[in-house]
């Protein structure tokens, strides 16, 4: 019932305007997919007490955004926050560029993939409105646009944070660099190597390639392990099935070798990671996201519980701290919010750093990329940072 309560509590404040007569008026359109027209017959919802789980990700982002609005007190007197359902027969982006509402907004914030990414990102550069993705780690073809933010950083980013703490803390290991085959891998193979390559063309870090097949044994693995060394192990596949493969081959010979894990980001998701028989086996991810146990975060937590009588997902906490440090960032700076985005006065419990990447030709940047990744490990049921 908790979900259904969360999705009555949507549909009254789907659009949440705090705007008083003022010389300025400040507008934020906070898009998200909520499914809200194909859950409801007119008035009734359609699933009793439960909730699609292809539901759940908008709404919990829509929530937190809108508690940061709720949070803002007085500062949001001259601030228009509206929320536009992309599932939406009347709110998907062809309906609302027909009623030009994107030409009054001065912020856009989105948890949205594919066309509907390239579409905001496309009608950013087009409007000269900052545009934060929230969620999509990609940048879709994205080119010359200076207005586009990607906050959930792409893989080649994620995997020269995985490259440089190998290189810091484990260089001299046994290191063992596990596939399988497919296009997917080929590429994150390809990020690696291009990380590994000297100015004069030599590998900086010698790895063991192996490729496995999706039924691999344990033995395949250990053929490949040194019982006289540390093993780093990196896992070099976004194949979750594959990954807990590997960690349970890994987990069945920890005893015989010292060894140590090395996840992608999709990791970050994985349940099974916090089941007690991996609790001896050292495992790293990267993130864009930790729980550094601020006040800001307990608040949060608490506001939500309260509201929706559930936890809120990681998608609910990037929804209340980005639209809270966004926001007040254009409340503050105007048209010049871009030239601050790295400023921290905001910042509640992730931290950011916002690089440009430019353009080779026309030396502009093609967007702006969150460049802080964290290393996290998993060990004796805990998760604890490492940069």
């Amino acid at each position: 019932m908790k979900k259904l309560f969360f999705a009555i509590v949507l549909i009254a404040t789907a659009v949440a305007v705090n705007a008083q007569d003022a010389v300025k008026k400040y507008r934020v359109g906070i898009f998200a997919s909520l499914f809200l027209d194909s859950s409801f017959a007119g008035s009734t919802y359609k699933f009793t007490n439960q909730m699609p789980r292809h539901i759940l990700p908008g709404l919990d982002f829509v929530q937190g955004a809108l508690l940061a609005v709720d949070s803002l007190g007085n500062s949001n007197k001259n601030l228009e926050v509206t929320v536009y359902d992309l599932r939406s027969a009347d709110q998907s982006i062809t309906a609302l560029r027909s009623k030009n509402i994107f030409d009054s907004l001065d912020l856009m914030i989105g948890s949205v993939t594919g066309a509907d990414y390239r579409s905001l990102a496309d009608l950013a550069l087009m409007k000269n409105i900052p545009f934060v993705s929230a969620t999509f780690p990609n940048d879709g073809g994205v080119t010359n646009n200076p207005f586009t933010l990607i906050v959930n950083s792409t893989l080649p980013v994620h995997c020269e944070a995985i490259y440089n703490f190998i290189m810091r803390n484990s260089p001299t290991a046994n290191l063992v660099y596990v596939r399988r085959k497919g296009q997917q891998e080929d590429r994150l193979a390809s990020y690696f190597n291009a990380f590994n390559k000297s100015a004069t063309g030599g590998q900086l870090l010698k790895w063991k390639t192996v490729v496995l097949s999706d039924d691999f044994s344990p033995a395949v693995l250990t053929a490949n392990l040194d019982s006289t060394k540390n093993n780093f192990i990196i896992c070099g596949s976004l194949d979750e099935v594959f990954g807990m493969k590997l960690v349970n081959a890994a987990n069945s010979v920890r005893k015989t070798y010292d060894m140590e894990l090395m996840g992608m980001p999709t990791w970050d998701g994985m349940k099974d990671l916090t089941k007690p028989e991996y609790k001896d086996l050292p495992i790293y991810h990267t993130s864009t996201f930790f729980n550094t146990g601020t006040t800001a975060y307990s608040s949060f937590t608490k506001k939500f519980t309260d509201l929706t009588y559930g936890r809120p997902s990681d998608v609910a906490y990037k929804g209340y701290e980005l639209s809270w440090h966004f926001i007040n960032l254009l409340l503050k700076y105007d048209h010049e919010l871009m030239q601050h985005i790295n400023e921290r006065t905001f910042r509640l419990f992730t931290e950011y750093d916002f690089k440009p990447i430019l353009n080779n030709t026309s030396g502009r940047p093609d967007y702006f990329e969150n460049k802080r990744i964290y290393i996290l490990k998993r060990s004796n049921n805990l998760v604890s940072r490492m940069n």
